[in-house]
């Protein structure tokens, strides 16, 4: 089952010394070269590899071979990270070094300029070219300074004075690679860390709770109009013009110049028109294309970037789409443990929702999982979707889609049971008890995972019958957990509704609009791989149980 990955960045760091140390940063390059970037590729690649749990621990981690124990500590969310581990490389090798701090809406709009309507613009950059005395305090703002909002601009933004630092890349394999960034316009930007032989492209992020995690590029990373410059971009290269140097061998003078986009041979609009656009010039009408084949985005993506002659199992592709979901759950689960930790769940319920769910700051920034489930149900619900049509391209004999064996549908429900057994956690309860749970009592209650930090463990983790006995939420909280259903079986992220209303003004979206407090939506979709794979395998398997989602977790609890 292991597919190996391309190994193109696996650059040798282990020898490298780093050229400044301390606090001073000198910049004694005119620019990043080819080796810089593969050496930064090989960087990022290490990291994302180490298992790390947070910015802090991967930078101390040994995949940094320029950690040092004089190094700041440096932290931060998911746009922290891209912009941290760029700049500390760019400290550590001479480099220069630039990043947009302040950016204003496109249309000026008065909105929440992480989730703006028509895009941003650059309005402000801090750049290292010479020198800087101190980059332990130079790295430590940009966390103050940067959100995603800085990636949400449009791609023909160029060069000159306000170019942006990010560029969408074509979709090849020498291009996307590691340290390319991937950004989801729902507030959420991650780092490629890995492209496999199989075409899978591999994330690494950090989450405003500060913890690191894994996932893979999917429809987990929303594709949008332009405008809002989705999908996955490379850094823009810069350089240092008109410097001389000094008896020391650094930078001294001189201006930053960034490559304009017609300069760049990797740069391409396809990730937005398609391999073939829409004569009307409408973005979303192109088509994608590959050996003859009309394919959405994302399996365009992953055909494109797999091997030559790579072919899709569909029973190896059910194992790694639910191996991802484990790893979300996982990651779900630190979350959960953080509000908990943190005793969010005993405070009172605030009085209202924050103006939208799935953008905001404060605790619920902190300690909710709106998106983060947001993100797992599209996972379950698209890995269903591709599982039925790779089962169905295995039966018509398409190209790129191969099955060896004899009964593909008892293979797959065989490989989703040992997956979903192999898939265990345990949650604390309000008591200090513990339960455990696998991947199966997951996605048999993913529409109840409760997103609300206020909410105790047992009711984030969709409890029911005995389990929730010990949940210490009153009447109030429970009134908000079922008020929030419809919330709960929306998978899109909607960030340009208003939230804000009280638990009085909350109403099921069947009998009013959203502006009126019907938020959410009717019934979930359908994310129920099992069910699809038990149907798939009538008859006899039809008769193997009620859901076989394994053993009731309330009877399970760990010792």
């Amino acid at each position: 089952m292991a597919v190996a990955e391309t190994g193109k960045p696996e650059t040798a760091l282990a020898d490298r010394v780093p050229i400044n140390s301390g606090k001073g940063w000198k910049v004694y390059k005119t620019h990043w070269s080819d080796a810089d970037e593969a050496r930064y590729a090989a960087f990022v690649q290490a990291i994302g590899r180490s298992g790390c749990a947070s910015l802090e621990d991967c930078l101390k981690s040994e995949a940094n071979p320029f950690r040092d124990d004089g190094d700041p500590v440096l932290r931060g969310d998911c746009a922290d990270m891209v912009y941290v581990l760029r700049g500390y490389y760019a400290w550590k090798n001479g480099l220069p070094f630039s990043y947009q701090n302040a950016m204003a809406l496109a249309d000026g709009a008065g909105e929440d300029i992480r989730y703006s309507s028509g895009g941003n613009v650059v309005a402000g950059r801090r750049k290292i070219i010479n020198r800087v005395a101190n980059a332990h305090r130079f790295l430590g703002r940009i966390g103050r300074e940067v959100s995603t909002a800085m990636f949400r601009t449009h791609p023909e933004s160029g060069g000159g004075r306000r170019h942006d630092d990010f560029y969408p890349i074509e979709i090849s394999r020498e291009t996307v690679r590691p340290g390319v960034v991937a950004y989801d316009i729902y507030g959420h930007v991650g780092i490629v860390y890995d492209v496999l032989a199989d075409g899978r492209v591999l994330v690494v992020a950090s989450h405003p709770d500060e913890s690191v995690t894994r996932t893979t590029y999917g429809p987990n990373f929303i594709r949008s109009k332009p405008s809002l410059g989705a999908g996955l971009k490379a850094w823009r290269p810069i350089r240092v013009e008109g410097a001389t140097r000094g008896t020391d061998g650094a930078l001294r003078g001189g201006r930053l110049v960034a490559a304009a986009n017609e300069t760049l041979a990797d740069f391409s609009l396809e990730q937005f028109f398609g391999t073939h656009p829409h004569p009307s010039g409408e973005w979303h009408y192109g088509e994608f294309r590959h050996n003859g084949r009309t394919l959405n985005y994302y399996d365009y993506v992953r055909r494109r970037l797999a091997a030559p002659d790579f072919a899709y199992d569909p029973v190896d592709e059910l194992r790694f789409g639910l191996e991802a979901v484990c790893g979300a759950v996982k990651a779900r689960k630190t979350a959960v443990d953080a509000a908990r930790t943190s005793r969010i769940h005993l405070k009172t319920h605030p009085g209202r929702l924050p103006p939208n769910i799935y953008g905001t700051y404060g605790e619920w920034e902190a300690y909710s999982t709106p998106s983060r489930d947001a993100r797992l149900k599209v996972s379950l619900i698209e890995l269903r979707r591709y599982i039925q049509r790779l089962a169905e391209d295995a039966r018509d004999g398409a190209p790129g889609v191969r099955y060896d064996g004899a009964d593909l549908a008892g293979d797959l429900l065989r490989a989703f049971e040992e997956e979903k057994n192999a898939c265990t956690f345990t949650y604390w309860r309000s008591d200090d008890t513990r339960v455990r749970l696998n991947l199966g009592h997951v996605m048999d209650r993913l529409w109840d995972l409760s997103f609300d930090p206020y909410h105790c463990p047992e009711r984030r983790w969709g409890a029911r019958g005995a389990e929730l006995d010990t949940c210490t939420d009153g009447d109030v909280k429970a009134q908000w957990y079922n008020a929030q259903r419809f919330l709960r079986y929306q998978a899109e992220r909607t960030y340009d509704v208003r939230m804000d209303f009280t638990l009085n003004e909350l109403k099921p979206p069947m009998i009013a609009p959203p502006s009126e407090g019907g938020l959410g939506v009717e019934a979930p979709a359908d994310a129920d791989i099992r069910g699809y794979l038990v149907r798939l395998a009538r008859p006899p398997m039809a008769e193997a149980g009620p859901r076989g989602r394994g053993e009731s977790p309330a009877d399970a609890r760990a010792p």
